[in-house]
């Protein structure tokens, strides 16, 4: 059973990534299909809620909310180098087994290339809008 829901998960964030790579930025991401209710990040809170602390996703989602505001006052290199520096921090939190291997897939999706993902500030505008869903979902479904 839970090696059902392992694969579901890892499957939805395949999915996920592969919607990514076909629009290369992220602002360009259909976001009403990922954010609706049984939508990929309902899907992905609902099987992450057991294995994901919400303090881990917190820690994340207020970080990269810190660039964006950086980001909307002026949006640089180094704004695109900071959220480029949050994948070696989540390879280390996954490397401690402080979260799951598929909130870094997924993460990673979202996040790299830094230089096609990220050109300008609506870009890092729909990390946030993705993350608030996981993060809103995640809550939801009593995640831990």
């Amino acid at each position: 059973m839970a090696e059902q829901r392992q694969e579901n998960l890892s499957q939805l964030v395949s999915e996920l990534a592969k919607k990514v790579n076909e629009v290369k930025r992220l602002r360009d991401v259909p976001i009403s299909e990922l954010v609706l209710p049984d939508g990929n990040l309902d899907k992905m809170a609902r099987h992450l809620r057991a294995s994901l602390k919400s303090t881990q996703l917190r820690r994340v989602f207020h970080d990269l909310k810190r660039l964006q505001q950086q980001a909307r006052r002026k949006f640089d290199e180094k704004i695109r180098t900071q959220i480029a520096l949050t994948l070696p921090e989540l390879a280390y939190a996954y490397g401690r087994d402080v979260i799951p291997r598929e909130f870094y897939d997924l993460m990673k999706a979202l996040l790299h290339p830094p230089k096609e993902r990220f050109q300008g500030y609506e870009d890092v505008e729909r990390l946030i809008q993705v993350l608030t869903t996981l993060l809103a979902y995640h809550k939801f479904y009593g995640g831990r």
